[in-house]
């Protein structure tokens, strides 16, 4: 958890309907999950804030599973790992990971977005095909 706390320090000018209108503000912040706490004495006194700023997050989803120590896959560069994934097939990388399959095709589907393609023209491939018929 990673509880917050914000203090904020009172005027000592303040008057005996501002706790009232605390009193309503700590209510609503109740309903966000922030406490409020207000001072008895509020001239001089100060207001706390306290919350948990992962209350609302969703975390949702099983995280990814870690590629074992002794494995080959654990000294691959992310580039060498792209390779093997595109060049596998589907049914040895659900074994080598230990996923399922539409988990191996998404992993096969993040790699293919991660490569960079070389593009060439067809006119450059035949200048130098003909080139190469000519010497």
């Amino acid at each position: 958890m990673s509880e917050r706390t914000i203090r904020i320090p009172l005027s000592d000018e303040i008057d005996a309907s501002a706790a009232e209108d605390l009193n309503t503000l700590k209510k609503d912040l109740a309903t966000m999950g922030v406490r409020l706490t207000i001072p008895d004495a509020l001239p001089g006194g100060a207001l706390v804030f306290e919350y948990d700023d992962e209350a609302h997050k969703r975390n949702a989803g099983r995280k990814r599973k870690t590629i074992p120590a002794d494995s080959e896959l654990s000294e691959m560069t992310q580039a060498q790992m792209d390779e093997w994934l595109l060049d596998a097939p589907i049914a040895e990388i659900q074994k080598t990971l230990d996923v399922g399959r539409a988990t191996a095709y998404r992993r096969v589907r993040e790699a293919r977005s991660r490569v960079v393609y070389a593009v060439v023209s067809l006119a450059d491939i035949d200048d130098n095909q003909e080139g190469g018929k000519d010497a």
